[in-house]
């Protein structure tokens, strides 16, 4: 069993031959977006199409950004910035509680979907019905058409002039609109919110998270991972680049098991944000727009925005031999249990790696457990609330040693 001090030896060794490669590697967000022309509530207008109504939720266009006719960055890691854009409208939903307005207001929310999605108006819905005042966004430059039957979960869409696109630098901006408007609003409070973007929109959550500060906090659900790795080129232009700007606290939840990232990548999105405030990792946690509705996430919205009970949160683990230990920093609402999740796993494919869990021992303010001979991955976590999803934990980052060879 390898020791620490062997691993962290050859950790700082390569963390050293990559420092001007991660130098390289950072961005400032200043270089495409002027925060400053973002702050002020855009003009909006309800939208007029009777197809994209949905019931509770008032249908706008608002002024936004786009690209210029013939702009070419688009799909290559080289944007163009924000002053090169031009004026363009964006869907959205708003959504507002009933009922008596708390003092101050009501704290707001802004959902970034992911890939392939819009702005699901039974998702906006929902966190409404949470107590949050809520702006969807559709940053595919389309509307979504609800179903005719509640109980449908299928949304279509049709696209808004233009046509359908994917302009990175216009949709970060745009979001950042979206959180303008939603201050302004009547009965909002503007000191009370968060943004939840959820895989794809995890990872333009990682870049809002890095131009503005007026939220408390931000949800990021599955990704906003770094891709391939500071010392490399990316192909894209969403990897990670500006993790090292964050400005407020960021929560992750995310599986062991997500064909878009890896553990390894999302801990290397931990180690470049400078504002992780805690993360849920969970074996084959399911990835769709459901996570949406993660317990978890409605926990640490509320503790950004209402200071309510965050999750139970651990320090990094220590290992020595097959000696795995974390200390307790919260405890939440008070752990219940603690496991050490792992893969022995030889399988190439990722996703397909088997993962295990055993239990951990609670002591005072110690969580210990004896990792299984050939873990090459592991993690611990400690939960303070049963959930249907497994999700209302508190874990540490991940470790990740060398992928063992297939052993005859």
């Amino acid at each position: 069993m390898r020791t620490v001090n062997r691993l962290l030896a050859a950790a700082l060794t390569a963390g050293a031959a990559a420092l001007n490669a991660k130098d390289t590697f950072r961005e400032a967000p200043e270089k495409y977006w002027d925060f400053s022309k973002l702050q002020t509530a855009p003009a909006f207008r309800d939208a007029p199409f009777e197809d994209s109504k949905a019931e509770g939720l008032r249908a706008v266009l608002v002024t936004g950004y786009g690209p210029a006719d013939g702009d070419k960055s688009l799909s290559t890691p080289n944007q163009k910035p924000l002053s090169a854009k031009v004026k363009a409208e964006f869907f959205a939903y708003i959504g507002v509680p009933e009922g008596p307005v708390p003092e101050g207001g009501f704290p707001g929310i802004v959902l970034i979907h992911g890939g392939g999605g819009t702005a699901y108006p039974q998702y906006a819905r929902l966190w409404v019905k949470k107590g949050y005042a809520v702006i969807a966004l559709d940053w595919y430059n389309q509307r979504p058409i609800p179903p005719s039957s509640p109980r449908e979960t299928n949304v279509a869409r049709a696209p808004l002039p233009g046509g359908k696109r994917q302009d990175h630098v216009s949709n970060v901006a745009n979001m950042i609109l979206a959180h303008s408007l939603l201050r302004s609003l009547k009965n909002v409070n503007p000191e009370k919110t968060a943004f939840v973007g959820l895989s794809w929109g995890s990872w333009y959550g990682a870049m809002v998270a890095s131009l503005d500060t007026r939220f408390k906090g931000g949800v990021e659900i599955y990704c906003g991972d770094v891709k391939n790795g500071p010392s490399k080129k990316s192909k894209s232009f969403i990897n990670g680049r500006f993790h090292h700007a964050a400005k407020i606290p960021l929560y992750w939840v995310a599986g062991t098991n997500d064909q878009n990232v890896t553990l390894a990548s999302l801990d290397a999105g931990f180690q470049e944000c400078p504002k992780v405030e805690n993360k849920s990792l969970v074996i084959r946690l399911p990835h769709s727009h459901i996570g949406f509705t993660f317990p978890s996430c409605f926990r640490m919205a509320a503790h950004f925005t209402q200071g309510g009970p965050g999750l139970p949160k651990l320090s990094d683990i220590d290992w020595n031999g097959n000696q795995v230990k974390a200390r307790i920093l919260d405890p939440g609402k008070g752990i219940r249990k603690a496991i050490l999740c792992y893969t022995d796993s030889t399988e190439k494919v990722y996703h397909k790696r088997v993962w295990k869990s055993v239990a951990a021992k609670i002591e005072k303010d110690v969580i210990t457990a004896e990792l299984p001979d050939g873990a090459h991955q592991f993690f611990l976590s400690a939960y303070d609330e049963d959930s249907r999803f497994n999700d209302l934990c508190g874990s540490t980052s991940p470790v990740i040693l060398p992928f063992p060879k297939n052993e005859k």
